[in-house]
């Protein structure tokens, strides 16, 4: 019998385990390649996302500000309109000669005057900042004749709608 024709079973079992490591070997090199690759990938397209959110969030910013700019344009009329109804107010007060309520609804005018923001809709701040000086000096006395202090009152009205008239209020 030949003795030289079998082979090992040790020998058979190096070949095996050799191979297994070989192919090991193989198949994490593959699995890292195939890793970096998807990496990579999923970097590029992380990116490209973060630039379109970054867009989205710059253009979320500008609307803010284009709609905090209305905002204050349209508070800046409130308090426009909320001073010319206390003029007119107080112009149909002293009509009922109520003093006391005259002067209320005529410093209620001044402080709506004083809460108008700057730099809101072209407001003529020099003018409000005069006129409501000039409602802030005037006080009503008892009087038989109103006309004086209901043409002082008027005067203000007048003086106000010129000043809104001027400004660009309406919001976009």
């Amino acid at each position: 019998m030949n003795e030289t024709a079998t082979t090992s079973p040790r020998q058979g079992h190096l070949v095996s385990t050799t191979a297994m490591l070989i192919a090991a070997g193989v198949f994490i090199v593959v699995a890292g390649v195939l890793y970096y690759v998807g990496l990579s990938q999923g970097r590029k397209e992380l990116a490209t996302q973060k630039l379109q959110y970054e867009q989205q969030i710059e253009q979320g910013n500008q609307i803010l500000g284009e709609s905090k700019a209305d905002l204050a344009k349209v508070q800046n009329r409130n308090y426009l309109m909320r001073a010319r109804v206390d003029l007119y107010r107080t112009a149909v007060d002293l009509d009922q000669r109520n003093f006391g309520i005259a002067n209320t609804r005529l410093h209620e005018a001044a402080d709506a005057l004083g809460q108008i923001q700057k730099d809101a809709g072209g407001i003529d701040l020099s003018k409000v900042a005069a006129l409501k000086q000039s409602i802030e000096s005037n006080d009503f006395t008892v009087a038989a004749d109103l006309e004086n202090q209901r043409a002082n009152v008027l005067d203000f009205a007048a003086q106000l709608d010129a000043i809104a008239a001027d400004a660009e209020l309406e919001p976009r």
